[in-house]
């Protein structure tokens, strides 16, 4: 397993650890709520919605967790079938997913590895040459 496929690997882990813990979390925090006696009753007023309440509402619903472990999923199933790229014996090792002669020079890399790791492009490990 090469460098960049470790690195997806261990981002995606990471990804999956924030997503369960915060899904502990909130379930704790709810099984407290629900078992204070004192919030049994809460109060509730009405009042308009705002557009940034709104905007708010619809990210969380966009990225809760139930949608982000499946994005994880996804992500380590594409992982699944390029992790040999680059060994000849890879996805993209037959020439015609790698790169293309229109590229200029030959690509050294997966290119869908590459996009996976993009969004960890802050992350300090990392490294420049896997940018697309």
């Amino acid at each position: 397993m090469n460098d960049l496929v470790q690195f997806i690997h261990a981002r995606l882990d990471e990804d999956e650890q924030t997503v369960l813990a915060w899904q502990q979390h909130k379930q704790a925090l709810t099984d407290q709520f629900m078992n204070d006696p004192a919030r049994k009753h809460v109060r509730f007023r009405r009042e308009p919605v705002t557009d940034a309440q709104l905007a708010e509402y619809a990210y969380r619903d966009r990225f809760d967790p139930a949608r982000m472990l499946r994005e994880v999923e996804a992500k380590r199933s594409i992982l699944g079938r390029h992790e040999r790229c680059g060994s000849g014996v890879g996805y993209c090792d037959d020439g015609g997913h790698g790169w293309s002669e229109a590229d200029g020079e030959p690509f050294t890399g997966c290119r869908d590895l590459q996009d996976l790791a993009l969004p960890y492009a802050d992350h300090p490990r990392y490294r420049p040459e896997w940018r697309p």
